[in-house]
C-alpha cells in the first residue's frame, strides 16, 4: 500500500478508522490509543486488514513494547497517528471542500 490518500477515499472504513484514532488523540501527537477491537459489524479479519493498511502506509505507528497493562481481548496504548497520517487526512478533507 502506498501513502496516497486515494486509499482513504476508496475505503471509507479505513479513513474512518484513521479519523477515529486522530480524534481520540486530539492535538496530543504523543498520545497512544487503545487498539479498536470492534468496529461496527466488521470481523477480526477486516480490522486486522485495516490496521495493517494504516501501518503499511505509515499513517499510524505501533507501540508493542511498552504497553502498561495486559488484559485478555485488549491492546492498550497500541497506536498513534503519525504526521503522515494527519497529513493524509488533511489532504482527504481538502478534497471534500
Amino acid at each position: 500500500m502506498s501513502d496516497d490518500p486515494d486509499a482513504l477515499t476508496e475505503d471509507a472504513d479505513l479513513s474512518r478508522l484513521l479519523e477515529h484514532y486522530q480524534e481520540l488523540a486530539g492535538d496530543d501527537r504523543e498520545a497512544w490509543q487503545d487498539r479498536v477491537m470492534a468496529w461496527g459489524g466488521a470481523g477480526p479479519a477486516e480490522l486486522t486488514r485495516w490496521h495493517g493498511a494504516l501501518l503499511a502506509a505509515a499513517w499510524v505507528e505501533q507501540n508493542t513494547g511498552l504497553t502498561p497493562v495486559l488484559a485478555a481481548g485488549e491492546v492498550p496504548r497500541c497506536y498513534r497517528v503519525t504526521y503522515a497520517g494527519r497529513q493524509a487526512l488533511r489532504r482527504l478533507h481538502s478534497r471534500d471542500d
